[in-house]
């Protein structure tokens, strides 16, 4: 290969890689929370709820985390940004009691701009009360023949947001496996959270902490070289990301991963639907009692994760 040679750098509309909203792009969103963060400055848990109801039924697309324990509602549209998405995004932060909305769209009028900036200029005034409002544009980019990733590019923002959240997350957020173990109010809970931790990284893997939960990784086809298992929460849940699974954040599919029979034997596990695409437990599910069956689903994916990256190396 030519060492001089330069990929060529691709914009597109996100309906070219991401044919669906709902069931492609909002998804991705949702388990790339943490780019999303970078781009708005706010340091979001790895994993959102996406589709939650809410009153009328209506669905809000994502509710994110933020690191003080507080949520930010994500409202996110192909093409120019419509009156409907702006409005219904305040009507759900508000009832949620969130700290702010952000609206993802690849185009937002001038008009909406100028909204967003008075209600951030509102939220300066009266912090506890206010909704900090981020407008975000985005687009499908890729290198070459590489799979397409989205872009995001803050055009509207608070000002004072990030240095709040801050100043609470240095007082609140958990920085050591101890102070998230500390956050567990069930004592089974967080001896099967500790179990789980100490029995997965004693196999080799490794794990990454967030401010309500701990991710555990392993070895994997992706741009960094290791991928997401399952999420362990401090309230008992596990977070079971079947997108990740398919490819959506990496755009390499684990296909034994995404057959019927392991989906069937991982509703039948984790009491879940058969539809959901990033799916949670009911809160508690995870106890002492389940940490060996939760063990072996883990290690099934590590493997096929493993057996993958052999496969695209031959």
């Amino acid at each position: 290969m030519d060492s001089n040679a330069m990929g060529r750098l691709t914009f597109r509309p996100l309906t070219e890689a991401w044919k669906g909203e709902a069931t492609d792009f909002t998804p991705l969103i949702a388990n790339q929370l943490d780019s999303l963060g970078e781009v708005i400055g706010v340091n979001l848990a790895s994993y959102g709820e996406s589709e939650v109801p809410s009153a009328g039924g209506r669905r809000i697309d994502i509710v994110a985390s933020v690191d003080d324990g507080t949520e930010l509602v994500i409202e996110n549209q192909y093409g120019r940004a419509d009156h409907d998405h702006l409005t219904r995004g305040l009507a759900y932060a508000v009832a949620r009691r969130a700290r702010g909305l952000v609206v993802v769209a690849e185009e937002h009028r001038d008009e909406f701009r100028a909204v967003a900036q008075y209600l951030n200029e509102l939220a300066e005034h009266d912090p506890e009360r206010g909704i900090a409002v981020w407008l975000v544009e985005a687009r499908a980019v890729r290198i070459g023949e590489s799979p397409w990733a989205p872009l995001f590019t803050a055009v509207v923002e608070p000002n004072s947001f990030t240095a709040r959240v801050e100043q609470t997350k240095q007082a609140q957020a958990a920085r050591s496996l101890d102070e998230l173990y500390a956050l567990v109010e069930d004592q089974d809970t967080r001896d099967a959270i500790r179990h789980m931790v100490e029995r997965w990284t004693g196999l080799g893997h490794r794990r990454r902490l967030a401010s309500n939960h701990v991710v555990l990784e392993a070895r994997g086809p992706a741009t960094g070289g290791v991928r997401a298992v399952v999420a362990l929460f401090v309230d008992g849940r596990v977070l079971v990301p079947f997108n990740a699974y398919a490819g959506v954040n990496t755009g390499v599919p684990i296909d034994e991963l995404t057959t019927d029979d392991f989906r069937r034997s991982a509703d039948a596990l984790f009491g879940f639907a058969g539809t959901e695409k990033s799916a949670k437990t009911v809160p508690g599910w995870l106890t002492t009692s389940r940490v060996n069956e939760l063990l072996r689903f883990c290690e099934q994916v590590a493997a096929a994760y493993e057996r993958a990256l052999v496969q695209r190396d031959e």
